[in-house]
C-alpha cells in the first residue's frame, strides 16, 4: 500500500505535468510504458523469488539506477523547457517522451514486484486456506490495488485541469521528495560495499532516511492534496465571460467536473492517509525488545557459555561502552557449531532492534523477516557483526570490538 500509493501518485502527476502539442504521441508514450512496464515489473518479480539467484540488495542498487538517472534528466528537461525555441520543441518531446517512458518503465520494474509477491502470502504456513483470515487478506489486498490506481486516475485528472505553473510546483516537490528515497537506495548500498567513506554522520542520514521513509511519502501526500484544494477554490465562483445562458450552463458544468474530481481525490487522499497512518500504526503496535541478559567477564572479555544458545532463541546483551553509549548485541545458535553474533541493528533500519516471532527473527522497524542463516553476514537486511572467537565452549568478545561499534547507536 505504501510502496503502491506513493508509486501511483508521482506517476500520474508525472504523466498530467507531460504535456505536447501531439496528443497522439502522449497516448503512444503512456501505452508503451505501462505495457513494457508490467512486463519488466513481472521480470522482476520472477528474479527476486528464484532463491539463490541474484543477490537482493545488489539487484534492488541496479535496478533504482536508471530510475534516479532518468529522475536526474527529467529536473533538467523541466529546467530547459522554456528556453527552447519553437524549431527545436518537436525534438524536445521527444526526448522528453523517452525520458518519462524510461522513469515509468524503471518505476514499475522497481515497485510492482512488492505487489506481485504479496501474492503468496494470503495463506500462512499450517493454515487452513478458506478461513475468515484469508478472506480479509484477499478483500485487503484487492482494496489497496483499487486505491491504487483511483488515486493514480484522480490525481491524473486533478492535475490536467490545474494551470501550468501550478502544476509544476507541486511536480517538482513531488518528484524532489520521492527522489531522496530513491537516491538514498543508491547511497546505503555504495556505503555498504565501502566505496563512499563510511562515516557516522553518512551513516544517520541514511538511517534517518529509510526510517522516515513513510512519514515522505505522507508530505508527499499532503502536497499532492493541495492539487484539488487549488481545483475547488478556481472553480467556486465563475469568472469567465458569457455571451448567453447556454455558455453559462456549459461553463457551470466544467466547473462542477473539476469540483468534483477534486472531492474524489481528497476522499482518496484522507482514506490513504488514514491507512498508512492510524490503520498501520494498529496493526503494528511495537514489538517489545525481551529485556538484556546477564553476561560474564573472563580475562577483560565479555564470556557467553555455548550452552545457553542451546535453546536455538536470541539472547540479547547491554554493553556499556567506555563513550557512555548503551551498546545492544544479541546471540543466536543458527545450526550445528554456527553461531549468529551481531549488533541489534542494521545498517539500513539502524539500531531499531529484531525481536522473535515464534522461530523467526524479525526486524522491529521493517517487520522483514531475517534468514537465520546469513545472520552474521554483511550488508543488506542483517543485524551488523562484529569479531568474537569461539573457545572451550564460549563464545568471547573483546570490549573493545564494541566500543569502536557504539556509534551505531548515538
Amino acid at each position: 500500500m505504501e510502496a503502491g500509493i506513493a508509486f501511483s501518485l508521482t506517476i500520474a502527476i508525472l504523466l498530467a505535468y507531460y504535456r505536447t502539442k501531439d496528443h497522439k504521441l502522449k497516448r503512444n508514450v503512456i501505452i508503451v510504458s505501462f505495457v513494457l512496464g508490467f512486463i519488466a515489473a513481472i521480470i522482476s518479480a520472477v528474479v527476486r523469488s528464484i532463491p539463490n539467484f541474484v543477490n537482493r540488495t545488489s539487484f534492488s542498487f541496479w535496478s533504482m539506477v536508471p530510475l534516479v538517472i532518468s529522475l536526474i534528466l527529467i529536473f533538467i528537461a523541466m529546467g530547459l523547457r522554456k528556453k527552447i525555441s519553437k524549431d527545436k520543441l518537436d525534438l524536445y518531446e521527444k526526448i522528453f517522451s523517452v525520458i518519462i517512458a524510461i522513469y515509468i518503465i524503471s518505476s514499475f520494474f522497481y515497485y510492482m514486484p512488492a505487489l506481485f509477491t504479496q501474492l503468496n502470502s494470503f495463506v500462512y504456513y499450517g493454515e487452513s486456506a478458506v478461513s475468515t483470515m484469508v478472506l480479509f487478506r484477499v478483500l485487503g489486498y484487492i482494496f489497496g490495488i483499487l486505491m491504487i490506481i483511483l488515486s493514480g486516475i484522480a490525481v491524473y485528472n486533478t492535475g490536467i485541469r490545474l494551470k501550468e505553473t501550478q502544476l509544476k510546483a507541486i511536480v517538482l516537490i513531488t518528484l524532489i521528495l520521492r527522489g531522496i528515497i530513491q537516491l538514498n537506495v543508491i547511497v546505503q548500498r555504495l556505503y555498504s560495499l565501502s566505496i563512499i567513506p563510511r562515516t557516522r554522520t553518512l551513516f544517520s542520514i541514511i538511517a534517518a532516511i529509510v526510517n522516515y521513509e513513510n512519514i515522505i511519502n505522507i508530505v508527499v501526500m499532503a502536497i499532492l492534496a493541495v492539487a484539488p484544494i487549488i481545483l475547488w477554490k478556481q472553480n467556486v465562483k465563475v469568472k469567465e465571460s458569457y455571451r448567453n445562458k447556454a455558455e453559462l450552463r456549459k461553463i457551470k458544468s466544467h466547473m462542477r467536473n473539476r469540483r468534483h474530481w477534486a472531492q474524489f481525490f481528497l476522499a482518496l487522499i484522507l482514506i490513504s492517509l488514514i491507512s498508512l497512518t492510524a490503520l498501520k500504526q494498529y496493526e503494528g503496535r511495537e514489538e517489545a525488545l525481551s529485556p538484556p541478559e546477564e553476561y560474564q567477564m573472563e580475562d577483560g572479555m565479555i564470556v557467553v557459555p555455548l550452552e545457553v544458545l542451546e535453546d536455538n532463541h536470541l539472547h540479547r546483551y547491554i554493553y556499556h561502552s567506555s563513550d557512555g553509549v548503551d551498546v545492544r548485541f544479541f546471540l543466536i545458535k543458527k545450526a550445528q557449531n554456527s553461531y549468529g553474533v551481531v549488533l541489534d541493528a542494521c545498517e539500513i533500519c539502524g539500531p531499531s532492534g529484531y525481536f522473535e516471532r515464534k522461530d523467526e527473527v524479525v526486524c522491529k522497524l521493517c517487520d522483514v523477516v531475517m534468514n537465520r542463516g546469513t545472520i552474521g553476514f554483511k550488508g543488506g537486511c542483517n543485524p551488523i557483526p562484529f569479531p568474537y572467537i569461539v573457545h572451550d565452549q564460549k563464545i568471547k568478545i573483546q570490549p573493545k570490538d564494541l566500543d569502536a561499534m557504539s556509534y551505531v547507536f548515538k
